[in-house]
């Protein structure tokens, strides 16, 4: 209860603000602080440089947090998850996506293993 009071403050704090910092912006969009910033220095976000900080304008945030909030959340399992699931390594289980066995996709830092992808790995390996 304490948390959704804090939202609705910080929400009311933001509905009257010009410009926001970096760290917010990160806040709203769920993407990291460096993730925001490199897509300042690479021109898809719009900021204004102060020093060394740096501001986005309000419309600017919030059109950059809807684009985020529009993409789906990728379903899977991660190395660390299949390696709980199967009780095996990690380099075993990287070796497997990285031969292809294990069909993956890479996102960010992390390969993510669909589902359909590890009941169809599993039923390749069914005796």
């Amino acid at each position: 209860m304490a948390n959704n009071n804090i939202r609705k403050a910080e929400e009311n704090n933001n509905e009257n603000k010009e410009f926001f910092s970096v760290r917010e912006v990160a806040a709203m969009s769920g993407y990291s602080y460096g993730t925001v910033k490199r897509a300042i220095e690479q021109g898809n976000l719009a900021a204004y440089r102060i020093g060394r900080k740096f501001f986005i304008e309000a419309k600017e945030a919030e059109a950059y947090a809807n684009l985020h909030q529009k993409q789906k959340p990728v379903e899977g399992y991660t190395i660390r998850e299949l390696m709980s699931k199967l009780s095996l390594s990690y380099a075993f289980v990287s070796e497997l996506i990285k031969s292809g066995e294990l069909k993956s996709r890479k996102i960010g830092r992390q390969y993510i293993v669909s589902e359909a992808d590890f009941q169809a790995f599993l039923q390749k390996k069914r005796l």
